[in-house]
């Protein structure tokens, strides 16, 4: 993976601007990712052009506003990308701490969404259908994945650039370089909190007193392991109540794993991965296929053919807690390699939620305790990928509808029924394996 983010700026005069830190910062700017101009756009009179001309101290100012909700808030990766687009910033209002045209104050922005995924940013832009602009209509469409520590440096290279032209101006004290200190002096405790609180997509600057005692509060009495993948997932207006269902899933999946009637002794020798596992290969950018292929590696170890239902029951310990999982999916506990789990919900199944507890403990066989999280990190990646694919794999999906002589919805639902999965798991295995070459992500 070696696609970046990049933002290349030639400063300009700006006669007749009056704010001074705008007109200080304007500039002609490019923005390029993976190779790719996501500010070529086209003009009244119907030319390309590769430029935008505008002042970059808004750009700056919302970088440093959202600086910590753009590097670890990873619940909206649990959206679809189709609707990361900011005329969809009614439905979901993190697109306004995500999507560039955030930054507004009247300049022109591509309509680009950052978002991060844990070792990785999401990237995703849309054209305009329309002048919406006025001047100009943003013409490129695209998404690109970078490394996590890519996209930081490259954000911060923007904020950095922008207070220098105002230094360089003689405006050295604004509101935007006291922010940008604030966030550069944050200690090894105050960047923590920052980022926990920043995983609910909150400032953490503004966030009231209750939420913060809470915060530190949940974060020093659950186990360090599972704090992100909590936060990641937990119903901000019921921190107290994922807390306590979580505290008691952890002791229901531990007593869970003695009705695993298998260990995954079985699983682990069957998948072979390296030493470390899955973490030599977290900044990976297509962690579905290593679902697949953890998958598919189980099942022909196991001589269950592509064909044949594979019931996860026997690896798997179920138990219950009788209470509102307030935005927690499920617990995942392995001791002695054996695996209990404790479900959430039952909405996405329980053979699938087995499944997918099988997936993040094999993908990390060096611990022990994990959250379930809506949140699609790389791990939950891995997970729902190895779960489609142990459970409905694609090459008996495609051998299944070569019988039936049909790809319609009712052939999917007949093959959705030979293996006890959902029908909507199916559609995803066929429109992301099958029907085309290009991955969807779980």
């Amino acid at each position: 993976m070696n696609a970046t983010f990049d933002v290349r700026i030639e400063w300009l005069e700006a006669p007749g601007v009056v704010t001074p830190e705008l007109a200080a910062t304007w500039a002609r700017y490019e923005i390029w990712v993976g190779g790719r101009c996501v500010t070529q756009a086209e003009t009244a009179d119907g030319t390309l052009r590769r430029s935008v001309y505008g002042s970059l101290y808004p750009l700056a100012q919302w970088i440093a506003s959202n600086w910590w909700v753009l590097n670890f808030h990873i619940r909206p990766s649990a959206s679809e990308t189709r609707y990361w687009t900011w005329p969809n910033v009614r439905s979901y209002a993190w697109l306004a701490q995500h999507n560039l045209r955030g930054a507004g104050d009247g300049m022109a922005w591509p309509n680009l969404t950052l978002v991060a995924e844990g070792a990785v940013s999401r990237i995703a832009w849309a054209s305009d259908h329309d002048r919406s602009l006025a001047v100009i209509r943003f013409a490129s469409s695209g998404h690109e994945i970078v490394r996590a520590d890519e996209m930081q440096n490259s954000l911060a290279r923007v904020v950095n650039h922008v207070l220098e032209r105002l230094a360089e101006e003689g405006l050295p004290k604004t509101a935007l370089a006291e922010e940008w200190a604030a966030i550069a002096r944050a200690d090894t405790e105050e960047q923590a909190f920052c980022q926990t609180v920043a995983r609910m997509g909150l400032d953490p600057y503004a966030v009231s007193d209750k939420i913060a005692d809470e915060v530190v509060d949940i974060a020093a009495n659950l186990p360090g392991q599972i704090v992100e993948d909590f936060f990641d997932s937990a119903e901000v207006t019921n921190l107290a109540g994922a807390a306590e269902w979580t505290r008691r899933a952890m002791s229901v999946a531990d007593r869970a794993t003695a009705k695993a009637a298998k260990t995954l002794q079985s699983f682990h020798r069957a998948i072979s991965l390296p030493e470390g596992s899955y973490d030599n290969t977290a900044d990976t950018d297509t962690p579905w296929s290593v679902g697949y292929a953890m998958a598919r590696n189980v099942r022909h170890a196991l001589e269950v053919k592509d064909t044949e239902q594979f019931d996860v029951s026997p690896w798997v310990g179920l138990g219950d807690v009788s209470a509102p999982p307030s935005g927690i999916q499920g617990f995942v506990t392995v001791k002695d390699d054996r695996c209990g789990l404790v479900l959430g919900s039952q909405r996405q199944g329980t053979r699938f939620g087995r499944a997918r507890a099988l997936g993040r403990a094999l993908a990390r066989p060096r611990e022990q305790l994990f959250v379930l999280s809506a949140a699609r990190g790389q791990d939950e990646k891995v997970a729902g990928a190895f779960a489609a694919e142990l459970l409905a794999p694609a090459d008996g999906i495609r051998e299944s509808l070569d019988l039936i002589g049909s790809g319609s919805d009712s052939a999917l639902e007949a093959i959705a029924r030979h293996f006890k999965v959902s029908p909507l798991l199916v559609r995803h295995q066929y429109d992301n394996q099958i029907a085309t070459t290009s991955h969807t992500i779980w």
